[in-house]
């Protein structure tokens, strides 16, 4: 796509969202002054934790709805207005709280305070928080939703299952020891053979860890590490805010002024660049087979694709496998706050309900609503879209001019499939899908809406409240975590892959054409452009329905576009500064330990968030620098687990299916050199994670 062509595409998605835009409705309020605003009752607080626990009192936490007592009630009907745009705002007439009942609730104890059951608990703190309210702002709060009342009560015995796996972490600390041992003593020629017993050996993983990359002369790889690690590292920063807004925050003022913002919107839209793991994963898939097709091999399509299935299952799942049991199993037990048991105790719970989804790699489709390591959807659609580019390339194995036809018709029918569903299902795109809270179901949102209100009909259906991490949001289960929503980036690596292989065919020298090279290297800037500056176009508040459609269709596919002209031009040494940033040889080892980071960010920072004592703070600081803490220590505690497992696992898996050759008697006369081992052959072992 020509710079032009990009241009003419912004302008007509900006001038069908401005049109969409132009009606307004009056009854949202945008803005509001510094008084008006901290007028609203406060939407977060929390008493103190640890001394009401110590105490064996009872602490409650749970969401409240607000009402008016008396109508009109002019600070109601502001917090109402204030609300609608929930692309941005907070729902005021929603109360998070989190109360020490015979603290903060003294006066509303019933006659016997002690060893109270569950639902007099629960009326004490609905009683309580409805006086407050009433008392200070004529509004009354009823609850809406529990998430627990507790005493504080004692840890149950050790399960089976948590037994087991300390009992697996001593088999693993085991093999490493005997395997290390093994490895520094015996010699060189009693290793040949047994290398399934070095499997596990600390020193050969290091080594495999911090071996430098594989290259091929014809096709550059080498800035896919970078790019690898860059992009983890932008999927992390999202996550860090994300997770923050599940918790109670501060001030929610800042987040909501700040949310609009060009570099808030390039993060919070972010989650684009997952696009790139998917170009990336076909693309390598693609480009392995397509080099057996240049040397003229013959590829059995069935057995090609079971091996290579089960290859890819096998490098995968050691790992991730033994993340989930640990979330089912200990992760609850490993902190404690007032947050504990709605984010974490809670998630650990789906985590043992739907573990068996984790095993097959069907987590986004089965059971979706519910959210156990919630970026792991990643692992599951990359795993079903492997599988489909392996049929669609081996299906297209003997098809070389017509492929790319056969591609690009398909990746412009998945975006007029995704342009129909959005519309027809009333799907947002993710900067929408991101927002910071609403409500919890079309129905209740019309609550919140004045009778006068002339806030259009598909607001009302596309307002779901994130807290509850997308349980029943149809556009994070159709469009961001299912795979057909990511069927576009995956194309897009299987098209660049054949286009690659096109232009190796016809010996075409991509750096002798200077405005090819224009294009690859602005492709970068105009990707990160079109992150930040696509959601803009959607004006403020909640969008119409063909605006919404419209982007939720192409941002993937746009954005795949300018990633796929970019590492074109990186992997023909187009050169650039980005280039020579991500092909740094350094990249390597951290790119290895992606995949652990992928898996460990989210419960370490979830547990980070949910152990805090007091409401989190929101803001550009305090994001940058727990961003560069949860990073640091995913990546650090990425090491052990893939030194202790998923580096054995693959070391092992190699040693057990590499099969010796059958020793043949001395030949009289001269040995012929074996022949060189084909180029590039290698660059295809890079992990996609």
């Amino acid at each position: 796509m020509a710079p032009r062509h990009a241009r003419t595409l912004a302008l007509l998605c900006a001038a069908a969202c401005a049109a969409a835009c132009a009606a307004a409705t009056p009854d949202i309020i945008f803005d509001l002054s510094d008084e008006q605003y901290y007028a609203m009752p406060q939407l977060f607080a929390l008493d103190e934790w640890p001394g009401c626990v110590a105490a064996r009192a009872p602490y409650c936490a749970g969401t409240f709805e607000l009402a008016p007592d008396k109508r009109p009630h002019q600070l109601f009907d502001v917090m109402q207005r204030y609300s609608a745009n929930s692309v941005d705002n907070f729902n005021h007439t929603r109360l998070h709280r989190g109360l020490c009942l015979p603290r903060s609730c003294a006066q509303h104890a019933p006659a016997r305070d002690h060893d109270l059951p569950h639902d007099q608990l629960r009326d004490w703190f609905a009683r309580c928080v409805n006086a407050q309210t009433s008392a200070a702002y004529n509004l009354s709060a009823s609850l809406l939703r529990l998430e627990y009342c507790s005493r504080g009560a004692a840890p149950e015995p050790l399960s089976a299952s948590e037994q087991a796996f300390v009992a697996l972490l001593a088999v693993l600390l085991a093999l490493s020891v005997v395997s290390t041992a093994l490895d520094l003593v015996l010699p060189d020629h009693a290793k040949k053979g047994a290398e399934w017993a070095l499997s596990w050996s600390i020193p050969a993983c290091w080594r495999a860890l911090h071996a430098p990359p594989p290259s091929s002369s014809r096709t550059d790889l080498t800035s896919f590490d970078g790019l690898r690690v860059l992009t983890m590292l932008v999927v992390i920063i999202e996550h860090v805010c994300w997770i923050t807004t599940q918790a109670y925050l501060t001030d929610t003022k800042i987040y909501e002024q700040i949310r609009g913002s060009v570099d808030v919107v390039l993060m919070t839209n972010s989650t684009l660049v997952v696009q790139i793991f998917f170009i990336m994963s076909s693309f390598l898939l693609a480009h392995k087979l397509l080099q057996q097709r240049r040397r003229g091999e013959h590829v059995p399509p069935f057995s090609t694709f079971i091996q290579t299935m089960i290859n890819r299952i096998i490098r995968v799942s050691p790992s991730y496998w033994v993340v989930v049991w640990f979330a089912a199993s200990w992760w609850e037990r490993l902190g404690r706050g007032p947050l504990w048991a709605p984010l974490v105790a809670a998630e650990a719970a789906v985590c043992r309900r739907k573990w068996w989804t984790h095993l097959l790699y069907l987590n986004n489709i089965l059971q979706a609503d519910d959210k156990c390591l919630i970026q792991t959807w990643y692992l599951a659609a990359d795993m079903q879209l492997y599988a489909a580019c392996l049929a669609l390339t081996l299906a297209l194995w003997r098809v070389r001019r017509a492929a790319l036809a056969v591609l690009a018709g398909l990746l412009l029918a998945s975006v007029a499939l995704l342009f129909g569903l959005a519309y027809s299902w009333q799907l947002v795109p993710t900067y929408v899908m991101h927002r910071p809270e609403s409500v919890h179901s079309p129905r209740s949102f019309t609550n919140f809406i004045p009778a006068s209100s002339s806030i259009s009909a598909h607001c009302v259906l596309v307002c779901r409240s994130v807290r509850l991490a997308y349980k029943g949001e149809s556009s994070f289960n159709v469009l961001y975590q299912s795979p057909l929503g990511n069927v576009p980036g995956a194309l897009a690596g299987l098209l660049l892959a054949h286009l690659q292989h096109a232009l190796l065919d016809m010996d075409v020298q991509l750096p002798r054409y200077k405005i090819f090279g224009w294009i690859s290297v602005a492709s970068v800037p105009v990707a990160a452009w079109w992150v930040a500056a696509s959601p803009l176009a959607l004006g403020r508040g909640p969008p119409s329905r063909l605006a919404a459609a419209a982007l939720a269709a192409i941002e993937r596919p746009v954005f795949s576009f300018f990633v796929a002209m970019a590492l074109l031009g990186a992997m023909n040494n187009i050169p650039s500064a980005v280039q020579r940033f991500l092909s740094w040889r350094g990249w390597a080892s951290w790119a290895r330990l992606s995949f652990g980071a992928l898996l460990l960010h989210m419960p370490l920072n979830k547990s980070l968030v949910a152990a805090r004592l007091m409401p989190s703070m929101l803001d550009r600081q305090s994001a940058i620098l727990e961003w560069f803490g949860v990073a640091a220590v995913s990546y650090m505690t990425a090491l052990p687990l893939a030194l202790l497992v998923e580096l054995p696992a693959q070391r092992l898996h190699r040693a057990l299916t590499m099969r010796a050759p059958a020793p043949r008697p001395p030949r009289t006369g001269a040995a012929r050199a074996p022949p060189p081992p084909p180029d590039g052959d290698k660059s295809t072992d890079k992990a996609d994670l």
